[in-house]
Parts: C-alpha cells; sequence; structure tokens
C-alpha cells in the first residue's frame, strides 16, 4: 500500500509496513526510558526543601517578613502611609496614647519596603515572621498595638523542631540544622 501525500500523489519509496518491526520497537523504548533518564538523577539528591512547619529556614538579616511597629519613635509624620504604593497604611488613633499611628492591611501589602526605608525615626522593621495567614480576611488588617507586639516563633509554630539554615556548595544549595526549638 502506497502512503498518499497531501496532494493526493503516493509518496516514492515510501510503503506502509516497510519499517522494520525492531526499528518501531527500538523507537518506541528509547521514548519510554527518556523520562526516566532525565528524573533519576534527582530520586538520589538531598532534598532541596525544608519539612515546614516541622522545620523552618533561619532567613537573610534583610529578610522582608511581617512589620514591628516601636510606639516610642514613631512621629506620626504619614511618611509611610504616603509611600505606600498600595496604600495599605493608613494612620488611626490609638486609645492612651497621643497622635496617629500605622495600621497596615497584609491583604493588599505587597511587603515593598519603602515603609521601612522612608521612616525618619526607623519606627518600622521587618521581622522574620512570614505566617500570617488567617481563615478570616479581617484579620489581615494589623493595628498599632498588633504590629507593636512580635509573637514568639513557639506560639505561631507549635509543631517547629528546629531552625535549618542554607549554604552552597559547588553544585547545589543545601539545608543544615542549626538549632532546635
Amino acid at each position: 500500500m502506497e502512503v498518499h501525500d497531501a496532494s493526493g500523489g503516493a509518496q516514492p519509496g515510501h510503503r506502509v509496513g516497510d519499517e522494520n518491526v525492531g526499528d518501531i520497537l527500538m523507537s518506541f523504548l528509547k521514548k519510554l526510558i527518556k523520562p526516566f533518564l532525565v528524573v533519576a538523577p534527582y530520586v538520589f539528591r538531598n532534598s532541596q526543601t525544608v519539612a515546614y512547619p516541622t522545620e523552618r529556614p533561619i532567613f537573610a538579616e534583610r529578610f522582608r517578613g511581617r512589620h514591628k511597629l516601636y510606639f516610642d519613635r514613631c512621629i506620626s509624620c504619614n511618611t509611610c502611609a504616603r509611600v505606600c504604593p498600595c496604600n495599605s497604611i493608613k494612620l488611626v488613633e490609638v486609645e492612651g496614647r497621643e497622635g496617629k499611628y500605622p495600621q497596615i492591611d497584609y491583604q493588599t501589602c505587597s511587603i515593598c519596603g519603602y515603609c521601612v526605608e522612608f521612616c525618619p525615626k526607623n519606627a518600622l522593621e521587618f521581622t522574620d515572621l512570614v505566617e500570617y495567614s488567617e481563615t478570616d480576611r479581617s484579620r489581615l488588617l494589623y493595628s498599632p498595638e498588633r504590629l507593636a507586639v512580635v509573637p514568639d516563633l513557639k506560639e505561631i509554630l507549635p509543631m517547629l523542631k528546629r531552625r535549618t539554615e542554607r549554604y552552597l556548595t559547588k553544585t547545589e544549595i543545601k539545608y543544615r540544622k542549626v538549632e532546635d526549638v
């Protein structure tokens, strides 16, 4: 039987059944084995991740996590709210204190760092806390009082057992246990 091209004519020299069954089988086996050959080197490597939440990495010094507010440094200048590109910061009054203090809405905050960078008195700084997921969206609006208190890591992650740090080898990034919690 001849194989016909799109124009309806037969292609010379190509007939169905002319291919060697061994060639077809070999081609099939190559295609079958190729994905396994790609994955095999990664199967026996050490893990590239940590077993969160029982392990937690120690972040770099300049890591951007949740904000911490220092009431005694804040001069209510509104710079943090003015430079916020997401309009996530509003100044609100705090009972028992004079002036207004920043309240941050983490639903819209992009953790860009402008508020921390441009604060003239360093009243805002970043912590290494990234665990602020909530089941109720209204809890993502952090009042100044809530920003001033940084909870203990053990309160947030009671199942945490150890902290790890990254280090670089010639070929990959690895993790090692640094401290037990």
